[in-house]
C-alpha cells in the first residue's frame, strides 16, 4: 500500500499542488498514525465523543458572559473541567462533589498535593465503596 502512495507521489506528470499529490503526501506523513488506527485496539477511527465533550465547552464560553467578573468565569471553567472528567470516567458529579468537600474540610492546610491528586475522578472512589 505505501509503495503505491510513493509511486502515485513521484509520478512524471503530477504537479506539486494538484490534490491527489496532496493527499499522498498528508497520507505519508501520516502512516505511523494510520497504522496505529489498525495495530491499537484503543483508537477510534472517528473523534465524534471528543466533539460531544467539546460542546460544554461552548456552553460555558457562552455562559461565561455572566459570571460577573473574570475570577468568576476561571471558577466556572474549573467546575465545567471537573463536571467533565467527572463525565468522562462515568462518576455522578453530585456524589463526587459533596464527597470530596466532605473529605478536605477535614484536611489541614498543609496536605501533601499528592492527597488531593487522588481525589482527581479518574481516582476517586466513593466512601462507601472503600
Amino acid at each position: 500500500m505505501r509503495d503505491q502512495i510513493q509511486r502515485i507521489q513521484t509520478r512524471q506528470n503530477s504537479l506539486p499542488k494538484d490534490d491527489l499529490t496532496i493527499a499522498m503526501n498528508h497520507i505519508d506523513n501520516e502512516w505511523s498514525a494510520i497504522l496505529d488506527i489498525f495495530s491499537r485496539g484503543d483508537t477510534n477511527l472517528e473523534n465524534n465523543l471528543i466533539e460531544r465533550y467539546n460542546r460544554y465547552f461552548s456552553i460555558s464560553r457562552r455562559n461565561s458572559l455572566f459570571f460577573g467578573s473574570h475570577k468568576g468565569a476561571e471558577r466556572g471553567a474549573v467546575l465545567y473541567t471537573v463536571a467533565l472528567s467527572c463525565k468522562m470516567n462515568k462518576v455522578n458529579f453530585f456524589d463526587y462533589f459533596t464527597d470530596v468537600i466532605k473529605k478536605i474540610t477535614d484536611w489541614q492546610p498543609n496536605t501533601p498535593l499528592e492527597k488531593y491528586r487522588e481525589l482527581l475522578p479518574d481516582k476517586w472512589v466513593k466512601e462507601s465503596e472503600k
